[in-house]
Order: C-alpha cells, then structure tokens, then sequence
C-alpha cells in the first residue's frame, strides 16, 4: 500500500503566508487577530484601523511586516499641527521658479508602499482630503493637475479613540475597510509573557516578494463562494438591518473581498461560513455599538469556530478575574466553570487555536488548583 501523500497547495505563495502568520503570532502576546486581520488586509489590498492604548504592539506589527515584504514604508505621528509638507512632501523650489506648484516626495507619503499613522484622526482638513483619495484611488495630485499613482499597498492606521460623528472623519473613517479595537494584554499567561518574558522582536524567517503578494491577492480574489457561505452572508446582512446596523454598499461589497482573503490565509479552496469571522472587524459603522451586534449575529448565523473561541477565552478571563483562589469554596466553582468552558471548547473542530485555547484553560486551571493548596 502506498504511503498518503497531501495534493500540494496549488497557492504555493501560501505557505509563505501561513508560516508569516504562524512567526508572528508567536512573537506578539495576544494579537492572533490583529495578526490575521494584517494580513488579510494585505492580500485583499485594503487598509487597517486599530483603536486602542498607546503600547499596544500596533507599530511593531506593520515594522515586522516590512522587514518580511522588504517595501518602502512611511511613519509619522498626525497632530493638528502637522503640516502637508510632513506627510506629502515639500513644494519644489525649483518649481515654484517656473511658476509650478509641485510636491517633491521623495521619502513621504506618495511613495511609500506601507504606511503606518499615528493618531490619524487628528490631523488638518487639508492633510485628511488628500487622505481620501491616497486610500481610496491610490492615487495624488502633485500639484501640476497630473494624477499619478501610489504604490500604497497597506495602510495602517492607530488612534488612541474612536472619531466623532462629522463629515470629514466619517469620510476618512470608512476609508478602513478593516477596523478592530486593541485591548491591553488581558491573560495571566500573556502578562507573564510580557513581564518575565525575553521580549523577543517578530523576526521573521522569511522575506515574500511584491510578485507574490500580488499571486496571492489574484489567488484570492478567485476563490469561490460556497452555496452556504453566501446564504450565511446574505442571512447575516439581513439580520443586521433589522437590528439596526445598515453598512453601505462600498464596505459590503469590499467585506467579500476580505472574507475571501481570509479563507486563503485558512487554507480553503472556497469560501465558507466559517470565515464570515473577519467580517465581525468590517460590516458596521457606530463604534460604540455596532460591534457586538455584528459579532452577535455572525455567531449566530454562521457560528464560526474562530469567534466560538475567542467568547469562551473572555468568558474564561471573566471567570478567572472574579475567583479568589483563597476562598476555597470560590476556587472549587470557579474551576468548575472552567472546566465546562474547556469542555465547550473540545466539542469545537479541532483546530491550532482551538488546541491552544484548551492548552491554556488546562494551564489556568492547574495555576487556580496550586493556588487554592498554598492558600490552605
């Protein structure tokens, strides 16, 4: 009998991004999801917003991503100060002799293939009109009425708060087909990691070339939907009109690319309802709100066993953070729960978080036990 032999990946490319994925999450503490989203953005070719506290890991993911693509990036940290100059380039002297209002961006925004902006919502009207078009069109006018082209491959965007309702933010706003909060580490375990840890860098083993990004986005833009994908979608986009969230047409449409780009970085040859996980972070507008109803929702209709994962793991926290190991009586049910909450998690298909949430759960479960015996 011959030995099994997998059919190898059609997606070559792929496995460069699975082992990206795989490197990076190992390096960065709790940020499984900012990793995935990341990535997906980059293969779908849409931008990233992350909305959290200052320290949280979201530079230090675009630099690793970098050093992996080997592109061109540009940072900078948006006042109300900031001025056009800082971001797209200073206007050119020798121009300005010949009567010519041009831009030189040499080393700005214009030609940079990755972005990072900080505290983006801060900036002038000035700077966020140009904005709209450089994240939408891919494309700036340098002054002379010539429209030209950017190489913006991904745009990640950090602010310490959601925008105010207005015009020119909301614009701006749903520029971020991606947007997701980013919350301080939360775990014992990943606190340990932070504290104690060696504090590794993300370095990545690998590089990944523009030629096979762009493979990659054709691959994914190919990969089909699955009958029952697209009733889930179509359910969930119903569901959600009738609880209030109405997403335009433009982040609809642009949310299937996402969805599809996520499958591929799963490995699946079509869409399915399980990767309508990463439409939770896209199909919704009123931060304050709109997030939990969507991830309601997606959990309901298409109950992928990525979102099952990450509700059990914060039910788990909360059980963890309200048990007093030593009151023996408390750490009894506490463990309890958590053995139900790990229960639930074995009955979910098998899967690398799934095994690592368990992993986990068993690990708090043994620290509680140890706990409750030294308090004796």
């Amino acid at each position: 009998m011959k030995p099994y032999r997998p059919a190898p990946d059609p997606h070559p490319v792929r496995a460069k991004f699975a082992t990206a994925r795989r490197e990076l999450s190992a390096a960065l503490i709790e940020r499984d999801d900012e990793v995935d989203l990341v990535l997906a953005a980059l293969v779908a070719g849409e931008h990233v917003l992350l909305v959290g506290p200052p320290g949280c890991a979201k530079s230090l993911l675009l630099d690793a991503l970098l050093a992996w693509t080997g592109g061109t990036k540009f940072a900078t940290l948006l006042t109300k100060f900031t001025t056009p100059e800082e971001v797209l380039g200073p206007v050119s002297l020798a121009g300005l002799k010949s009567d010519r209002f041009v831009r030189v961006t040499t080393g700005k925004l214009p030609e940079a293939e990755f972005c990072f902006l900080d505290e983006v919502f801060k900036a002038s009207s000035a700077i966020l009109n140009t904005l709209l078009r450089v994240l939408n069109e891919r494309t700036f006018d340098p002054g002379d009425g010539a429209v030209r082209r950017v190489p913006l491959r991904l745009c990640v965007a950090a602010s310490n708060e959601w925008p105010e309702a207005g015009p020119d933010l909301g614009a701006l706003f749903d520029r971020f087909v991606v947007r997701k909060t980013v919350a301080p580490i939360r775990s014992r375990a990943g606190r340990a990691r932070l504290l104690w840890g060696p504090g590794t860098v993300p370095e990545l083993s690998g590089t990944i070339t523009p030629a096979e990004v762009d493979a990659a986005r054709g691959a994914a833009a190919a990969l089909p939907w699955s009958g029952a994908a697209k009733e889930a979608l179509e359910a969930v986009l119903g569901d959600l009109v009738r609880d209030g969230v109405r997403p335009g047409d433009r982040r609809q449409f642009r949310t299937v690319g996402v969805v599809r780009a996520f499958a591929f970085l799963c490995g699946a040859e079509r869409v399915e309802p399980e990767h309508l996980e990463v439409a939770r972070h896209c199909l919704w507008d009123d931060p304050h709100e709109h997030p939990e109803r969507v991830t309601r929702v997606i959990a309901k209709v298409a109950n992928p066993p990525g979102l099952r994962v990450a509700q059990l793991l914060l039910e788990a926290e909360g059980v963890l953070g309200a048990t007093d190991a030593r009151d023996l009586a408390a750490a009894a049910t506490g463990a309890a729960k958590l053995g139900e909450i790990e229960r639930q998690l074995g009955a979910l298909p098998g899967t690398g978080r799934v095994e690592a949430a368990r992993a986990y759960l068993r690990d708090q479960l043994r620290q509680l036990k140890l706990a409750s015996i030294g308090a004796v």
